[in-house]
This record gives C-alpha cells, structure tokens and sequence, in this order.
C-alpha cells in the first residue's frame, strides 16, 4: 500500500495535518502569555501615569501647602488664585480651594468648590485614592446637612451638598 502515488500522498497529508494540529496548538499559549505581558504593561505605564500626576500636583501646589501649614489662609487662597489662573481646570485647585474656603467658614462656597472638583476628578472622595480629600468633604457634608432648616438655603448650595452626600455615598453622576 505505501508504494502507491496516491497512498503516499495521503500519508504525506495526513502527516502535514498532524504536525499543523501540533503547531497549532502550542501557537495560542504563546500569543496568550504575551497578551498577559501587554496588559500587565499597561496596568504598569497607569500606575506611573498616577504617580507621576500626585507628583506634579505636589509640586504645582507645594506653596499653597506651606501656607496652609503656617496657617495663612488668605495667602493660600491668593497663591492658589494665581496658580489657577495657569491651570483652570485643574480638579485639585476646587479641591483645595474648597478645603480653604470651608477653613475660613465660608461653608457654600466651599461646598461649591468641592462639587466642581469631585465633578473633574472623582477620585477624591475614593477611599484608596492617594489624593482621597473623602474626610475633609465629608465632614463639610455632615456639618451643612446637621443645620437647621436647610429649605431655606439657596438652592445651589444644597444642590451641591446633595451631590456630595451622593458621591461620598458611592453614587455616580
């Protein structure tokens, strides 16, 4: 039977489809290795993108951090003003600035403050957020709905309490 043309050309077939299968076979393991490579490399270059933005914001917002420290509010919120200016949208200046505003007893505006920055940037009311403001948020939500007869306030401050309370609370926009 092997010295037939045609029974040696089934063997051949039948050879070349085994080793194609067995090729096959071992190709997906590799591509899945280094498609888990790739994933882990971009779960790497996000966790440096993060570090590098805490480190930028650091920097950007260190004098405003030693004046707060040394207790001059108002200094603070002017050289937060002039850093702003530089960086408009930047969700840490509302943060800050809220933080600032709350200090100084300007509850409404530091609650409006605070809304505009968790808006940008939610990870400040995240728990495991290296840059969480959750506590100092929280405490301005709890002071300003522990108020008496809130129905009275402009409805834009209680607006922006109820955002807060909802994000604090784990809901979304």
């Amino acid at each position: 039977m092997t010295h037939d043309n045609l029974d040696r050309s089934l063997w051949i077939v039948l050879i070349a489809v085994v080793a194609a299968t067995l090729a096959l076979s071992f190709l997906p393991a590799s591509n899945q290795s280094a498609e888990t490579q790739m994933t882990g490399g971009r779960a790497n270059d996000q966790k440096l993108l993060r570090e590098a933005r805490i480190l930028i914001i650091q920097r950007r917002y260190e004098p405003v951090e030693t004046l707060i420290k040394l207790g001059q509010n108002q200094q603070a919120l002017l050289k937060l003003e002039e850093i702003s200016r530089s960086y408009p949208a930047d969700p840490h200046a509302y943060i800050l600035r809220g933080e600032l505003l709350s200090a100084m007893g300007a509850p409404a505006e530091a609650a409006s403050s605070f809304a505009q920055g968790v808006k940008l940037e939610g990870g400040y009311v995240d728990k495991n957020s290296p840059l969480s403001k959750r506590a100092a948020i929280s405490r301005l939500v709890e002071a300003e709905l522990s108020k008496p007869n809130p129905g009275s306030s402009p409805q834009s401050r209680i607006n922006d309490i109820r955002y807060l309370q909802s994000r604090l609370a784990g809901g979304c926009e």
